[in-house]
């Protein structure tokens, strides 16, 4: 008997070159090609996704014009056809045994879980200060999942039928979905599991630029969820982990590092923890977050 059908969702918003990375790696997979399929969601990208190659899984593009990469995920999954639905993002990278660990992970849980699998930083030479800062604070996937109950959709594998029964992602929120849709599981007595195994690899963004709109995004999210009042399973799972000493103290005791990244590192964790409280400000005087 066949493996049942596995569909992996992915957003892309005007990042032809990350989504042909994506769509390599799993070509590579160790799950049969055969009994995968991938739902690539063009979310209003200024040139619409052409795919220059074959795949030797079935591959199919649609358009989702609504701003938002939950609505793009929901497009995708309204189509997809497997049992296992496998999520993740155009700039990452999945490991050769990304989608067979994660699905083996889904089975053993019979229903009573969904899987998140861990997200590292791909190391790149030499890296930015950007870059650097963001490997070195790490992505924080495994506390994603152990300490705040849910998991980044960078990774994340459910069934067809949790999907259902949870319920598509909120379209509302531009930021913070994956924390409400997990929380949402939750009601239904579904959990997250953490599995180390199923890797999805990502690099760091390289420019301040960069960081700051992920920082922002981030701040945005948080609005977002206290504002329609999902933020449900307490505040300390949406607040920063440290305070701006505590940030401070912790860069400087990295002694793997050279005095001079350390500093490379501390001054951008500060002009991005400053571009995060402006964005809150903003978004406190009653400004709309933008999509970025």
């Amino acid at each position: 008997m066949p493996p049942r059908l596995a569909s992996v969702i992915i957003p892309v918003f005007n990042d032809l070159a990350g989504i042909i990375r994506t769509l390599e790696g799993i070509s590579r997979q160790s799950w049969p090609m055969d009994s995968t399929e991938v739902i690539v969601v063009d979310n209003g990208s200024e040139q619409p996704v052409n795919l220059p190659a074959e795949y030797p899984f079935a591959v199919q593009v649609i358009r989702c014009d609504k701003p938002g990469s939950y609505a793009a995920r929901n497009a995708g999954a309204a189509v997809a056809q497997g049992d296992f639905f496998a999520f993740t993002d155009a700039d990452c990278t999945p490991c050769p045994h990304w989608l067979e660990r994660g699905i083996a992970s889904l089975i053993e849980g019979k229903e009573k879980w969904v899987v998140g699998g861990e997200v590292l930083f791909t190391p790149i030479e030499p890296p930015s200060s950007v870059a650097l800062y963001q490997m070195i604070t790490g992505f924080g996937q495994e506390s994603n999942v152990r300490n705040k109950g849910f998991t980044a959709t960078a990774n994340l594998f459910c069934t067809k039928a949790q999907f259902e029964q949870v319920g598509p992602f909120d379209e509302r929120l531009l930021s913070g979905g994956d924390r409400e849709w997990a929380w949402r599981a939750s009601k239904h007595q579904i959990r997250i599991n953490y599995q180390s195994e199923a890797i999805i690899y990502t690099e760091p963004r390289r420019s301040l630029s960069g960081a700051i709109r992920q920082a922002r995004r981030v701040v945005a999210g948080r609005a977002g969820l206290r504002k329609l009042g999902v933020a449900h399973i307490g505040d300390a799972a949406v607040a920063k982990q440290r305070s701006a000493l505590e940030s401070m103290r912790w860069i400087l005791a990295q002694r793997e590092l050279s005095l001079w990244n350390r500093l490379r590192v501390l001054a951008v964790a500060i002009l991005i923890r400053s571009a995060a409280s402006f964005e809150s400000l903003r978004l406190a005087l009653g400004s709309k977050p933008e999509r970025r």
